[in-house]
């Protein structure tokens, strides 16, 4: 019998492609088609060997499907990523957040508290993933 928390997260899972699927749509339907010259290209290969960079580490992906569900304090994400050790997790989220994937707040409370969401460059990654996600979960 599955648990009332994995049906809320398949139902979550579900919703989330649905959304991703309507918005690829809306957004093919208004790609203009260019052409660009090799320093254009050049430019735009810079940023995308970064993201990939960052995308292709271990966790990477996992942190970033997390927070796009909503903003989490470390704790919470260390509790959600079984196996992912303090010092691993801090690596990930810092690299995460130079590659302008996250950004980190640091909540003013007694203890201090640091908390993490996706940037709209993480959102539109984690967007991009949904359907590489989607076909994992099938197997």
């Amino acid at each position: 019998m599955r648990s009332v928390s994995h049906e809320r997260r398949e139902k979550e899972t579900t919703r989330l492609i649905e959304d991703f699927l309507a918005k690829l749509a809306h957004a093919l339907s208004k790609q203009d088609k260019n052409e660009f010259s090799i320093e254009e290209v050049e430019d735009r290969m810079k940023g995308i060997v970064s993201i990939f960079s960052a995308l292709s580490q271990r966790w990477s992906l996992g942190i970033i499907y997390l927070l796009y569900m909503r903003t989490l304090k470390f704790n919470e994400l260390r509790e959600l990523l079984p196996g992912i050790s303090s010092r691993t997790l801090t690596d990930k989220l810092r690299m995460l957040e130079r590659s302008g994937i996250l950004t980190r707040s640091v909540l003013t409370s007694a203890p201090v508290r640091v908390s993490y969401s996706l940037s709209t460059r993480g959102r539109e990654i984690a967007l991009a993933s949904l359907p590489l996600v989607y076909q994992l979960q099938k197997q």
